[in-house]
């Protein structure tokens, strides 16, 4: 059921991502986002699967006949192991936030690329008052 809803939300931001970069441009903060949101949650979809084959392995066996008994401790040792596995992703996914702030902060000198641009982009006033709206 897990892998199921895991499967379904990373659809709907896939889906989700490309109507936006259709609306916005391939080069959307949004669109970014929702790309390594889904990311991250296959990583999820991943462990929980690796998680569990080994109990589903065992259930369909069981269907047919008496599954030996290395199938049963198969099926206990990787149903146990969801905390290292979710550990793993957390030290992924902080391993991750903590390159993007790194090479953020190399380009700009720790102002986001967006607010570096934003404030590029306007146009300052001359300095000597020599505007258009003057009156000497």
């Amino acid at each position: 059921m897990n892998a199921f809803l895991y499967s379904g939300t990373y659809w709907y931001i896939l889906k989700a991502g490309r109507r936006i970069q259709g609306a916005l441009g391939k080069e959307a903060a949004s669109t970014r986002a929702a790309h390594r949101s889904s990311k991250t949650l296959m990583l999820f979809v991943a462990a929980f699967a690796f998680q569990w084959w080994a109990a589903a392995l065992l259930g369909a066996w069981q269907l047919i006949a008496t599954p030996p008994f290395l199938i049963f401790l198969g099926a206990a040792t990787f149903s146990n192991i969801g905390g290292i596995l979710n550990g793993s992703i957390y030290v992924i996914i902080q391993r991750k936030r903590v390159q993007e702030k790194q090479a953020a902060n190399e380009g700009t000198a720790s102002v986001p690329r967006q607010v570096a641009l934003t404030v590029n982009s306007f146009k300052q006033a001359p300095p000597n008052g020599s505007g258009k709206n003057d009156k000497k």
